[in-house]
C-alpha cells in the first residue's frame, strides 16, 4: 500500500516539460553561398541552425525569406516575405519542448522608403517538417514584445498554414496580407 502511495504521489507531482529556448547566430557571410543572380543581387545560402535544422535563406529584390530544417524548400516559410524591402537579424530563437524545436523567432527589418518608413518585427514561425510557416509578426516596439512572442510561439502549434492568417501585433491595426505575401499558404 505504501509503494502504491508513493507511486500516486510521484505522478502527481510530475510536470510536464518546460518550454525553453536555445538560440544560434545568424550570418549570411558564414553561410554557405548555394546559388547567386546577377539579375537582382540575390541570392540561396544555407546556414547552420541547431540540431539538424540548417536555415536557408533567400533573398531578391532586396526581400528575403527564410526555411528551416531539411523540409526548407517545401515549407510555406520559404515563400513569405514582406512586401517592402526586408533584412533578418543576426540571432534565431528556438523554442524548444522535449529537446526539439518547434517555432523560431526571428527579428526583421523592413523599409518603405519613406523617412519614417523603418520597422522592426519578431517574426515568429511554427515548424512541423514541411508544416512551416510565419504565424504572428509582432512590432518590436510592442510592449513586452519578446514575452509576446514567445507566447503566440507557443500557440503556434495549432496553427494551419493553409487556412490561417499570421496574427499582427503592433499599436496600429493592421492585417498581415497587409504587409507581407504568400499567405495563407497554397499547398
Amino acid at each position: 500500500m505504501k509503494t502504491l502511495i508513493a507511486l500516486l504521489l510521484l505522478a502527481g507531482t510530475a510536470q510536464a516539460e518546460p518550454i525553453t529556448s536555445v538560440y544560434s547566430d545568424f550570418d549570411i557571410a558564414k553561410c554557405k553561398t548555394v546559388s547567386t543572380s546577377e539579375e537582382d543581387g540575390g541570392g540561396v545560402w544555407k546556414c547552420k541552425g541547431i540540431n539538424g535544422f540548417d536555415v536557408i535563406y533567400s533573398e531578391g529584390d532586396l526581400r528575403g525569406t527564410v526555411g528551416f530544417g531539411k523540409y526548407a524548400d517545401d515549407q510555406c516559410t520559404s515563400h513569405q516575405s514582406f512586401g517592402h524591402f526586408n533584412s533578418p537579424g543576426t540571432k534565431i530563437e528556438w523554442r524548444m519542448e522535449k529537446g526539439k524545436p518547434f517555432a523560431t523567432i526571428m527579428r526583421w527589418f523592413t523599409d518603405n522608403g519613406e523617412p519614417d518608413g523603418k520597422q522592426n518585427w519578431l517574426v515568429v514561425t511554427k515548424l512541423n517538417g514541411k508544416d512551416a510557416c510565419r504565424t504572428a509578426l509582432i512590432d518590436t516596439k510592442y510592449t513586452n514584445a519578446n514575452a509576446v512572442a514567445q507566447q503566440k510561439a507557443e500557440s503556434s502549434k495549432n496553427f494551419n498554414c493553409e487556412k490561417d492568417l499570421p496574427e499582427v501585433v503592433a499599436s496600429t491595426a493592421m492585417k498581415a496580407d497587409e504587409i507581407m505575401s504568400g499567405i495563407p499558404c497554397t499547398p
